[in-house]
């Protein structure tokens, strides 16, 4: 169903609704009323990001879906809010959260914009929601310094659920990996400290502290991503054990 079966206000007047037919429809349960200005169609399945979903539209409420998606400077589901629809790591999504390319204010207290301009790649479909990427998400929440903690079990499900290329993830920890407790530009050394303290065994990622100084950086990312991928295996084994 289109827009996941909502509606806007100003979309239902567009299509020759006035809003005490929009009134008399939610009284009678034929619309469901989400938030200010949206509205579900009856009967239309539910999802865990209406909430998201909702929030995005009434951002825009004039336009489709399909317009807003077309439009280059489209909001954007991102940080924790992004983190959520993926399901990486165990993170409390008390805001809505929308990045954007212009600056953009709202009077609706759950939600909050972060103003950036998003490069080729760093927002996908989820079914019909644009969000930031796996990696992008990453790059955002350790920009905003999210915890150690919960961006450990973000980055781990990164590498074990989503398949996120390793070198990828230590490009994109690397300009913040200082802020970790890491060396300045480590992102391999902070990608091992957070998948151990994500619960992967010590022993399986000895090799990646085993670096020798001569080696280059090619060398060392390569050693890194050989430890991790051991590490990664091994939770595999031991997640499908315990089913």
């Amino acid at each position: 169903m289109d827009q996941w079966g909502m509606t806007t206000t100003a979309q239902a007047r567009n299509e020759g609704l006035s809003s005490q037919q929009l009134a008399r429809l939610a009284d009678t349960g034929a619309l469901e009323r989400l938030r200010q200005g949206v509205y579900r169609v009856a009967g239309a399945p539910t999802n865990p990001n209406d909430d998201l979903r909702a929030a995005w539209l009434a951002l825009a409420p004039a336009l489709t879906a399909q317009e807003r998606l077309a439009d280059p400077n489209v909001e954007v589901v991102s940080h924790r809010s992004a983190a959520v629809v993926h399901q990486l790591g165990d993170l409390d999504a008390d805001r809505l959260e929308f990045t954007t390319r212009a600056r953009k204010q709202t009077r609706d207290s759950q939600v909050r914009f972060h103003r950036r301009r998003l490069g080729a790649g760093e927002w996908t479909l989820v079914d019909g929601l644009p969000v930031t990427t796996v990696l992008a998400t990453i790059g955002d929440l350790a920009a905003g310094r999210l915890d150690g903690g919960h961006l450990a079990g973000v980055v781990r499900d990164a590498v074990t659920t989503h398949h996120v290329d390793l070198d990828e993830v230590v490009a994109v920890l690397s300009p913040y990996a200082h802020h970790y407790g890491a060396p300045l530009g480590q992102g391999g050394t902070l990608l091992t400290r957070m998948l151990e303290q994500a619960g992967v065994p010590e022993s399986t990622l000895a090799v990646g502290r085993l670096v020798v100084p001569h080696l280059d950086q090619e060398s060392m990312r390569q050693a890194v991503a050989q430890a991790v991928a051991q590490a990664v295996a091994q939770v595999g084994a031991m997640d499908q054990e315990s089913m």
